[in-house]
């Protein structure tokens, strides 16, 4: 699944990732997961404080055979409004199970400001 790719956000005092485009949310076993219709592309704003340079790294992750293996990261840019909109691309297939998530990573994200810190997983599926 590539990267269709938004870009604009800010710094580190992290609130939360949030997910749109979905038409349900509903648990896999004990996870929450973000349901996606397996042709619409997947939205997600992430918000942290703005400083000049500054980027989230955002990271993807794929379900197989019971494992998450890493399907890359890429650093997007934060605007000075505090957010960064990253899309994927839609699979085209049903029963995909991936996850994602923005962190800010001291020197690689364009500043030295703040610590490492990494927001929660978020966790998607894509259906008929």
């Amino acid at each position: 699944m590539p990267y269709a790719a938004s870009s604009a956000a800010g710094t580190h005092r992290r609130r939360p990732t949030t997910v749109s485009k979905h038409y349900r949310t509903a648990k896999i076993g004990s996870t929450t997961y973000q349901w996606f219709r397996k042709n619409t592309d997947p939205k997600f704003t992430t918000t942290m404080n703005y400083y000049a340079g500054r980027k989230q790294r955002f990271q993807l992750q794929v379900y197989y055979q019971g494992s998450w293996y890493d399907s890359g990261s890429e650093y997007f840019a934060v605007g000075t409004n505090g957010k960064s909109v990253v899309t994927l691309e839609a699979p085209g297939e049903a029963g995909i199970r991936a996850r994602v998530r923005s962190s800010y990573i001291n020197g690689s994200s364009g500043d030295t400001v703040n610590s490492t810190t990494h927001g929660a997983w978020k966790y998607i599926t894509f259906t008929n």
